[in-house]
């Protein structure tokens, strides 16, 4: 089978409609979380807050005036959604959960293996212990469950009933039944989800089905997605290059996956076959607006397809120390029309007081119009009452706007 050979701008505008980061405002509401979810399986997780966690900056990227009570309330309240582990820790549909029992138990192994290498395995000897008083107690985050300490090492001081909770979350016998700020409340997971989803079994007869629903279903997350390990490729199963070579063949000859030749790229891109409409539907758009992304938004997954596609080279530099960063610890991408023109720094923003931009860098050779001009203003103000601040600084708008 032939590859579909398309411009590198037919790649990206069709990105960014898949993603929902045009004007057409096709996610709306509980439901468009619900539905962008359906559509590209999970969003990231991340816990950091400096303008929101990574998920709320996701969302409010596609949906107009996105609260982030409505991400609790599917989270926490209705449970259309769960937190769990995918491409790393991530946010998913709870109708997916007996499809990631292969998942489940390679967690698992990998925890196990972990445990036992850094002399932490009696850690799980009080798993009954901690099923039993949560029984009996209800939720509770593991600073409330005292068993001692484990110790130093990569994960840091910790005791060892969030050890073993940590453990029962990964391997499915826990779930969240909230979030105290960045702190996991516990429950059991009998007591959160239905009894038919959580007995229920996955729709596989063997092995090699899972992976082909899975290596598709990551290939969806991104919208398209190369063969080259990268992080749209992280996590279990998806990083073995062998096993992905295989899979990814198999879906194009069974017509699940269509392979894309983008102009100026030697590399070899996958699309789900049902996405084709959405691809062949793409136009350049009329009226470009500006979107602030997410530091591990979907459309930016693979940094390096990122960098062949958008000629937009982002290292989220959170980790990185000081001396190291090239801009700075928590840098934002701004998407204009199918372009990402340029980059900022927020400042921590909490409470109402005005949203602050510390600095902000163009992308070279960035033609700086009325228009765009217009639109960052806008999508700035726009971002001000995402975060419940008092406008943007005028500083912060000196800094960017130019004639």
């Amino acid at each position: 089978m032939k590859p579909l050979k398309i411009t590198n701008s037919e790649a990206r505008r069709f990105l960014v409609k898949y993603h929902g980061l045009d004007n057409s405002n096709v996610f709306s509401g509980e439901k468009g979380i619900l539905e962008y979810i359906k559509r590209v399986g999970c969003v990231q997780y991340d816990p950091l807050d400096v303008v929101g966690r990574n998920a709320d900056l996701v969302f409010q990227a596609r949906i107009k005036e996105y609260s982030l009570a409505y991400l609790e309330n599917l989270l926490y309240k209705e449970r259309s959604l769960i937190d769990g582990w995918d491409k790393m820790m991530s946010i998913y549909s709870t109708s997916d959960w007996p499809y990631f029992q292969r998942l489940r138990k390679a967690k698992e192994e990998e925890l196990r293996f972990i445990l036992q290498r850094r002399g932490s395995l009696d850690a799980l000897l009080h798993v009954d212990f901690i099923r039993d008083l949560m029984f009996d107690k209800g939720p509770l985050q593991s600073t409330q469950v005292q068993l001692g300490g484990i110790g130093h090492g990569r994960w840091g001081q910790k005791n060892l009933s969030g050890v073993a909770m940590d453990f029962m979350f990964n391997t499915g016998e826990l779930g969240i039944f909230r979030k105290k700020n960045t702190q996991k409340v516990y429950d059991l997971i009998e007591r959160l989800l239905p009894y038919e989803l959580l007995h229920g079994t996955a729709p596989f007869n063997n092995e090699r089905e899972f992976y082909k629903w899975y290596f598709k279903r990551r290939v969806g997350s991104s919208g398209l997605l190369w063969k080259r390990n990268g992080g749209g490729w992280l996590g279990h199963f998806l990083s073995d290059k062998e096993l992905r070579a295989s899979i990814l063949s198999e879906l194009v000859e069974d017509h699940k996956l269509a392979m894309i030749s983008i102009e100026g790229i030697e590399d070899i891109f996958y699309i789900r076959v049902e996405d084709l409409e959405i691809l062949n539907k793409t136009y350049e758009a009329k009226e470009k607006v500006v979107r602030i992304l997410a530091p591990l938004d979907n459309l930016i997954w693979d940094r390096k397809m990122t960098e062949e596609i958008f000629n937009f080279k982002y290292s989220w530099e959170v980790y990185v120390p000081v001396e190291k960063r090239k801009f700075g610890y928590y840098v934002l991408p701004v998407l204009y029309g199918d372009q990402i023109v340029a980059r900022f720094e927020p400042e921590i923003h909490r409470g109402s007081n005005p949203f602050v931009i510390k600095n902000w860098w163009w992308e070279e050779g960035v033609v700086i119009s009325e228009e765009l001009n217009s639109a960052i203003k806008k999508e700035l103000y726009a971002f001000s009452r995402y975060l419940q601040a008092d406008g943007v600084t005028e500083e912060s708008l000196n800094k960017i706007i130019r004639e």
